[in-house]
């Protein structure tokens, strides 16, 4: 246990010579900010009350005007006598309170000033019994706002139950929520709560009136509002005229239902959501009959038992594509081209952990050409795999997609190779898939992993064995194509079904440097180069030449 910092529970505030003087009209006001409620578990029979983390903090302007650098705050605790304790965190920012009389005086510094406390109830308080803590400051050319919070001992406590799903449902098909919560606190909840969270594959079937939804990025979350008291030591359940259910779309894979339980007022802002739906139906819950014995914990102060998660693993495939790439060229051209990656579906992909690329892919470079100007987010390595710190002229790039990939999303990767040396049929490669320790290894859901691989080839021999390149254009090497930018810049171009891109046909070429576009839900900018040269059925890319110096 945390050694405490006695307080005397003297009858008034002993004076600490901390008065503030009227400051000028021109002063500014520095704000105190701090919660304006706090619960305390009630204090158990034996062994000692919980502790809360309270943080009071003083918000002065991030440059710093009108703050001398140093403040005095003053946390007055005569009205929390007999009902709580409070003292200094040790593990906190170090501010160097010291006690006078009923209160806590601790100077603060810094660019973020704050005052760190533990809060716990005191040994003979009761439940429901309220105090409140009040801060004061004082500082050089500024006057300081106070603040207040509000203890209360004891609360409600909601606690959701875990349900027992399918984990791995087929496309199309539905399950219910067994939905139940408790109230394992000491007072009741009046109103409730329910927050649903289900990601791209998942959706609910129901839809009522008093539940508000809003969709960001590939994440859907529906608020449900529900009046009554919902009494301490009681369990809850959805009402038989209310079911919820959860179904797999067509494009689930790897999903997640995100479930919890709040009291009104404490729940996720729902300001800037979707209007509500008309139905003519409301989500209600009913009591249970039999009364569940309360937990240990005694309010609502631990969100993690008030939300649950359920990880899917639909029985689904997705199936991730590049396309074959032919160059031509003679020495001292530089050519522009772009390679791709695309999932055909019918299911989206996350990555396993947030930030986890979902798939790369890697290219594997001729002989006899130069890479000299690639996107950002394509890495150069060594033959091997290893790192290179130079980023052009590599024999092998490495580009990474982000943590998602949708459904019939396209990523195109443009990239300038400079021909150093005449060759016919050089080959090298692209390849798409999860990461692997030399190369990338087709992911367990993709049922065709034989396009993975496409060739790259320059100067391809007619031979019958490889991609055509289709004949070089008449027009002047360099010269734009209608629409397209003449400064154009080398960053990926990402499609999905129901997001514009900025590609035309099934495939583009393009040229420049720049940033790797994002590969999430907005599809990112792409130049086009000198022409979209694309052979017949959309899956060979051809490289459009530029000339390189004039020749006798």
């Amino acid at each position: 246990m945390r050694k405490r910092i006695s307080l005397l529970a003297a009858c008034g505030l002993v004076a600490v010579g901390l008065a503030t003087t009227p400051a000028h009209a021109a002063d500014p006001a520095f704000p105190v900010s701090g919660p304006t409620a706090l619960p305390l578990p009630v204090p158990p029979a034996t062994g000692s009350p919980r502790e809360e983390s309270l943080v009071f903090t003083l918000d002065v302007p991030r440059t710093g005007a009108g703050f001398g650098g140093e403040a005095v705050l003053t946390v007055d605790l005569t009205k929390v006598a007999g009902i709580a304790t409070v003292r200094e965190d040790a593990h906190g920012a170090k501010e160097k309170c010291t006690v006078a009389a009923t209160a806590l005086v601790c100077t603060v510094r810094g660019t973020l000033p704050r005052v760190e406390l533990l809060v716990a109830a005191a040994k003979n308080a009761k439940n429901g019994d309220t105090g409140e803590i009040t801060v004061t400051g004082k500082t050089d050319g500024a006057t300081v706002t106070p603040t207040t919070t509000k203890l209360t001992v004891g609360g409600p406590d909601l606690v959701m139950r875990e349900m027992a799903l399918k984990r791995d449902p087929r496309p199309g098909e539905s399950q219910p929520l067994p939905l139940v919560f408790t109230n394992a606190g000491t007072h009741s909840a009046r109103g409730v709560v329910l927050e649903l969270e289900t990601t791209r594959g998942m959706s609910l079937v129901e839809a009522y009136d008093n539940c508000r939804t809003r969709t960001v990025a590939d994440i859907t979350t529906a608020l449900c509002s529900v009046d009554g008291d919902f009494e301490p030591g009681e369990t809850y359940e959805l009402a038989g005229d209310s079911p919820l259910h959860v179904k797999a779309n067509q494009s689930a894979y790897s999903d997640r239902l995100g479930y919890g339980i709040h009291p009104a007022g404490d729940q996720p802002k729902a300001a800037q959501w979707d209007g509500k739906t008309a139905t003519g139906k409301r989500l209600g819950v009913a009591k249970r009959a039999a009364k569940a014995a309360a937990s240990a914990r005694a309010v609502d102060l631990n969100p993690g038992d008030n939300r649950r998660t359920f990880d899917f693993a639909v029985r689904n495939t997705a199936d991730f594509t590049t396309a074959a790439v032919s160059l031509e060229g003679d020495s001292g051209d530089t050519l522009t081209t772009a390679f791709t990656f695309e999932n055909k579906g019918p299911a989206w992909i996350r990555g396993a952990r947030a930030g986890d690329s979902a798939a790369r892919t890697v290219i594997v470079m001729p002989d006899g050409v130069r890479v000299v100007r690639k996107p950002d987010g394509c890495t150069a390595t060594t033959a091997t795999g290893g790192e290179r710190a130079e980023q052009l002229g590599a024999p092998r790039y490495v580009c990474a997609l982000g943590d998602t990939v949708r459904e019939n999303q396209r990523a195109v990767y443009p990239f300038d190779l400079k021909v150093e040396k005449t060759l016919v049929n050089a080959k090298g490669s692209v390849t798409v898939g999860d990461w692997g320790a030399t190369a990338p290894r087709p992911h367990a859901f993709d049922p065709n992993p034989a396009n993975n691989t496409a060739v790259l080839v320059v100067n391809a021999q007619d031979d019958g064995t490889g991609p055509r390149p289709t004949p070089r254009p008449s027009t002047s090497a360099g010269t734009p194509s209608p629409g397209a930018s003449a400064t154009p810049t080398a960053s990926a171009s990402v499609t999905a079904a129901g997001v514009k891109g900025t590609g035309t046909g099934s495939g583009t070429t393009a040229h420049g440097s720049g940033n790797l576009a994002s590969t999430g839900v907005t599809a990112g900018p792409i130049a086009l180069g000198a022409a979209a040269l694309i052979a017949a059925g959309g899956a060979l890319y051809v490289a459009v030449r530029r000339r390189g110096p004039a020749r006798t």
